[in-house]
């Protein structure tokens, strides 16, 4: 029996026995009581927004709010998984989990968004890739902001694309200890064990988490044999997090993340490859967070908090071809003040210092910013913020930029209009810059202008919600490689986001959604990476009193573009369709069962070119509180 005929018999035979477990043992759900208000977000709060405490339905950009029950529904162990369904966002690997991340938003698809983990900042400071969100555990967050549009007036170099805010577990979360272990196909196996608590004024959290995969052959096994065999991932994440009161008006805080993981690959394009590879490709790489810091009270009015962060990222990739690392360093220093000058104007000011270290090339450089954010209540019904930033940066100069945005609540209807427009940029990397082969010193950072402009409406009582937002990105001397990096000329994309959510009953809820992008860059090539329409569905059921609970989620992707090749070929990535079905069953107040069947179509299909995806596949595990 051949390797691929194998896997769809073990892969059939787990389903199956899988199956026969549900039917027995059923799987939960959050309670009535807790489910209606979250699911429209009515509620929620947003933070990245505007950098303090605010409700959605008085943010003026488009940002969506996740709680941890949201991304739990889907029992996705990564949250690469658990946030494809974000209007407005296409996600991929070239292969499993631990493979090479790519993300397109709203049509901007090298333009990376700023990804946060608790406050910071987690790119590679060596070559400026975005944390691979394949590597952060769903099971760990209790909230993700995913806030669309040009943000570098808040945030700086590049947030050009938006901004991603991941919040782990963190002290006051819950109390006690608890445990997970998992099982599935690719004998994965998945454990961890944490605690939270608090004794007077201080309160902590600790949690590790493990994950052990065999993996899939990430490129297709009829290249040969160096392509035949499964490709691995383990993950080893810690995380925890610390609090002290000191009084009333003063708190010190500090938190840290460790992630270490390793990846084996597959030798790339066979046409690149001449003879049979001699050595395995794979990947490791070690990442450490930590942010410690002070919230105080100045007056009444005046809030303010010192934060110190600093990040090290260390990664290997051995290819046929020799090593290659991107390792560096970045210290952050910030200091952010909220003044509420009046009842309805407050005022969010910073003074940041940020310092980043290549260690694997040429370069190192430094970054002074200001910015200023007025949050402006005009009436009971509109509100409009204001905000600028300046960026004075060793390697690229200095940087300018400024966000205005209005939401207004129209309650007559039940419906309120919102938007905003802004400037953005994004900074080259070390990697782009001064690399001795294929750097450019002359580069220059990429400069972009945003907008978008969105209705929401609420329909049969409140329990139907629809959204639709048109947007546009204008970005001119975009970064791109031919041989050498270089500036381009310009590059566009416009388009339409479109949600719905129904709460059909007190048990049952559904949504759906559809984007739509039509980007092109150097004013007439069609966009690498980016499909016209990414459509998806889904419904989430709740029974014996809340504690049983089914998942379903369907994802749609149109054809596109997968490089530069195939583009000049005419040749299109074909579209495809994901469906997942989930479980939970709260066996008691301790526990909980589930089991999540992925890919249940066993649907054929690439993210990336050359890449393969996993086919049906499924995990079951249990969670406890002790």
């Amino acid at each position: 029996m051949n390797q691929i005929s194998e896997y769809k018999t073990n892969t059939a035979s787990g389903l199956l026995v899988a199956g026969l477990s549900f039917a027995c043992l059923a799987v939960p759900a959050r309670s009535q009581e807790n489910g209606s208000d979250a699911f429209f977000e009515l509620d929620a709060i947003s933070i990245s927004a505007n950098r303090i405490e605010i409700p959605v339905q008085q943010v003026g950009s488009t940002v969506d709010v996740l709680d941890a029950y949201e991304l739990q529904n889907g029992q996705d162990i990564f949250l690469v998984d658990a946030l494809r369904e974000i209007p407005g966002l296409v996600l991929r690997n070239n292969g499993g989990p631990g493979g090479t991340f790519g993300i397109t938003t709203r049509g901007l698809s090298s333009n990376r968004p700023t990804v946060l983990l608790n406050g910071i900042e987690v790119s590679n400071p060596s070559n400026g890739q975005i944390m691979n969100l394949g590597n952060l555990f769903t099971n760990s967050a209790s909230k993700v902001e995913v806030l669309r549009g040009p943000q570098s007036s808040l945030y700086g170099a590049d947030a050009l694309a938006g901004v991603i805010s991941v919040d782990t577990l963190g002290p006051g979360t819950s109390n006690g200890g608890r445990a997970l272990f998992g099982y599935g196909s690719y004998d994965t196996l998945d454990y961890g064990l944490g605690h939270s608590g608090s004794n007077g004024a201080f309160s902590w959290q600790v949690d590790g988490l493990v994950h052990e995969s065999e993996g899939f052959s990430s490129q297709s096994p009829e290249y040969g044999e160096a392509w035949a065999d499964d490709d691995a991932y383990d993950n080893t994440t810690l995380n925890g997090a610390v609090k002290y009161q000191l009084n009333d008006s003063v708190s010190l805080h500090g938190s840290a993340i460790y992630i270490d993981t390793f990846s084996e690959f597959d030798p790339g394009d066979p046409a690149w490859i001449w003879g049979v590879p001699s050595s395995e490709n794979y990947a490791t790489t070690e990442q450490l967070f930590v942010r410690t810091g002070s919230d105080f009270q100045l007056s009444e009015k005046w809030d303010s908090s010192v934060n110190i962060a600093y990040s090290d990222v260390d990664t290997l990739s051995q290819t046929e071809s020799g090593p290659y690392y991107a390792s560096g360093k970045r210290y952050k220093y910030d200091w952010i003040n909220t003044v509420e000058a009046n009842e309805r104007w407050t005022m969010v000011a910073g003074l940041e210092y940020e310092e980043e270290k290549n260690l694997s090339d040429v370069g190192n450089r430094n970054d002074t910013s200001l910015f200023v954010e007025n949050v402006i209540e005009y009436s009971d019904a509109l509100d409009v913020t204001i905000g600028a930033r300046y960026d004075d940066n060793s390697a690229y100069g200095e940087e300018t930029t400024y966000r205005a945005t209005f939401s207004y609540r129209i309650e007559d209807m039940d419906a309120r209009i919102r938007g905003s427009y802004g400037s953005s940029f994004q900074a080259p990397s070390f990697y782009e810059l001064f690399n001795a082969t294929y750097g450019n010193p002359s580069l220059k950072a990429e400069s972009g202008k945003g907008w978008d402009l969105g209705i929401e409406k609420t329909l049969v009582n409140g329990k139907l919600l629809f959204s639709s937002t048109a947007f546009g990105n204008n970005v001119k001397d975009k970064i791109a490689w031919d041989g050498v990096y270089r500036n381009l000329n310009e590059y566009e994309s416009i388009g339409l986001e479109n949600a719905v959510r129904y709460q059909l009953s007190d048990s049952l809820r559904l949504k759906a959604a559809y984007t739509y992008s039509d980007a092109e860059e150097d004013n007439s090539a069609e966009a690498l990476r980016v499909p016209r329409s990414v459509a998806s569905i889904g419904g989430n059921w709740s029974g014996m009193d809340g504690k049983l609970g089914l998942n379903l989620d369907a994802l749609f992707i149109s054809s596109q573009y997968g490089d530069s090749s195939s583009r000049s070929a005419g040749t299109k990535l074909e579209g495809y369709e994901v469906v997942n079905v989930a479980a939970t069953y709260q066996v008691s107040d301790l526990s909980t069962i589930w089991v999540r069947f992925g890919n249940v179509l066993d649907s054929e299909y690439e993210e990336i070119s050359g890449y393969q995806t996993a086919g049906a596949n499924v995990h079951a595990g249990v969670r406890m509180n002790f």
